[in-house]
């Protein structure tokens, strides 16, 4: 077993962040941003002393030879977190540094010097209520590419009259409801789990929209996905946003899996 000197909750950090990483808000509670809901907790930081012996947020954790040093060292971070939603960690090895996002399924994916080693899959594979959806955007400029890398869905795209359950992917805006509308009746409702609302701008939508967008929930779940600023121009989704955006991402995910419970219940 591993032998933590002590593991405590971390304090409050006079690092803390001043304004949120996500919107710039600085209307900031304890733990998270009151604009847009991102967590503000800090990164675990976790350092390589000498041998066994390493340091995770300043305790003392030795991690003997028939251990798993990479599954140890990040439930360790994950106790002394304590977060609701995944915990980034920053990895210092000598020069080498890793950063490393920590999902609630015990899953990692990393970037840096050591990405190979601290990357991993969770503890127990996570069972889906019903088969995985697929994203489908139904316009162009949707946004169902970088929501699937951050929810970890596959896209596909609507011509290809996909075979399983869909998660439709549109903006925010009247024109993108209305493809939303004919997409469900290409489909039908029984494929469609639930539409990825997509803020097309910051503030509220538009009236015409919100009214289209309230009859769209009459028929299927409808999530809506707040304007995050970090997700402009983003190639792609490295460790470090998606540990940034893990707030709205764990909302997303949680409105999935209520739609996806609603379905089965209906079933």
């Amino acid at each position: 077993m591993s032998r933590a000197l002590e593991i405590r909750s971390s304090q409050g950090s006079p690092d803390a962040p001043r304004a949120c990483l996500v919107c710039g808000s600085q209307k900031l509670g304890p733990r998270f941003c009151t604009e847009c809901g991102t967590e503000l907790v800090p990164p675990v930081i976790v350092m390589h002393a000498v041998g066994p012996v390493w340091a995770v947020n300043g305790h003392v954790l030795t991690v003997v030879a028939e251990e798993d040093l990479r599954r140890t060292i990040l439930d360790t971070a994950a106790g002394i977190a304590q977060a609701a939603t995944p915990v980034r960690v920053v990895i210092t090895d000598g020069a080498r540094v890793t950063r490393v996002v920590l999902r609630l399924d015990g899953s990692s994916v990393a970037e840096g010097d050591d990405a190979a080693a601290w990357a991993g899959p969770g503890v127990q594979p996570v069972t889906p209520i019903r088969s995985r959806p697929s994203l489908v955007g139904v316009h162009a400029g949707a946004g169902a590419s970088t929501w699937a890398l951050l929810l970890d869905l596959q896209e596909v795209q609507l011509a290809d009259e996909p075979t399983g359950p869909v998660v439709l992917v549109c903006r925010s805006t009247p024109a993108g409801i209305n493809a939303t509308k004919a997409a469900i009746r290409a489909l039908g409702t029984d494929a469609v789990d639930a539409v990825l609302v997509v803020a097309d701008a910051p503030g509220k939508p538009v009236p015409a929209a919100a009214r289209e967008q309230r009859v769209l929930a009459g028929a299927v779940p409808v999530a809506a996905v707040p304007w995050l600023p970090r997700l402009r121009a983003v190639a792609e989704i490295s460790p470090a946003l998606a540990g940034q955006l893990a707030r709205p991402v764990q909302r997303i995910t949680k409105a999935l899996q209520g739609a996806q419970t609603a379905k089965k219940e209906k079933a």
